[in-house]
């Protein structure tokens, strides 16, 4: 299991997914031995055409069979790839498939069900059905708390997952109020600097900022960028927002060298990659 981020996408949010296979660090791939020609025009930017045929293939049962886990680990990281180009309404269908397969394999309540709804939640929450999406992280939420009692970091991802859906809605205190809640959680369930717990700290100072509470969010958005910045590969995405987070929070707070010095640190990151993609 690991997170995977939404960036440039606001608001931002992290996500339990099964682990999949990568395309060079990027976009999610098929895992196992489809062997389809639509699998070279997939690498040409998913056109619609191969995207169906390998739906197609997989749930007709592949390698593995109609019913199978791995036929619907196939699904989800192909609803990743579709997801990564955007293609929200094709990546809602198919995990929508996957699903349906996992509630026959296992019943509805097994943390692979909950992973998937998981997805569905963040897919929905990008199609703006906010609705369908509070419930879909909700019920990841239920299923994690049932398979491994209230004291568990899976509940509080699947618990910030939540959060992020009400920052969506703008319901700034019922999103504060949960986020300091996996805050909470994080803190008592895993090491004091794990990356988990610093990007909750970041959402719950993205909340605060939200709310104009700029005393009250910097030192949650500094908190969380420190525990990231201490990392050798520490999460570029949220770093970046943590940067742009204590600008705003700093200007507000009308202390112009703390200010100056994170807009320094972000052009320098952002002169980084730029650099990095022209190699």
């Amino acid at each position: 299991m690991r997170i995977i981020e939404r960036f440039p996408v606001e608001p931002f949010r992290f996500t339990v997914i099964p682990q999949v296979a990568l395309n060079s660090g990027e976009a999610p791939q098929i895992v196992g031995h489809q062997r389809v020609t639509s699998t070279v025009e997939l690498a040409m930017h998913f056109q619609q055409p191969a995207v169906q045929r390998v739906a197609d293939v997989i749930v007709a049962g592949g390698d593995y069979g109609k019913d199978h886990p791995k036929t619907a680990a196939n699904l989800t990281a192909l609803s990743e790839s579709l997801t990564y180009e955007n293609q929200y309404a094709e990546a809602a269908a198919v995990l929508q498939q996957a699903l349906a397969i996992q509630e026959r394999v296992y019943g509805p309540a097994q943390p692979s069900v909950a992973e998937t709804l998981n997805e569905m939640g963040n897919v929905a929450s990008m199609r703006n059905q906010l609705d369908e999406a509070e419930a879909r992280c909700r019920r990841a939420a239920d299923i994690y708390r049932g398979v491994y009692g209230d004291h568990h970091y899976l509940v509080a991802i699947a618990l910030s997952n939540l959060a992020g859906i009400y920052m969506d809605k703008k319901d700034y205190p019922r999103a504060e109020q949960l986020f300091r809640d996996v805050v909470r959680r994080l803190s008592e369930t895993l090491p004091a600097d794990n990356v988990n717990t610093g990007i909750a700290h970041i959402k719950l100072g993205r909340t605060l900022l939200r709310e104009k509470r700029y005393k009250d969010a910097e030192p949650e958005t500094l908190a969380g960028y420190e525990i990231l910045v201490k990392h050798s590969s520490p999460s570029t995405s949220f770093v970046r927002a943590a940067r742009k987070d204590l600008v705003a929070d700093y200007e507000a707070l009308k202390e112009p060298k703390q200010a100056a010095r994170f807009r320094a640190e972000l052009a320098e990151s952002e002169k980084q990659i730029n650099l990095a993609s022209k190699k």
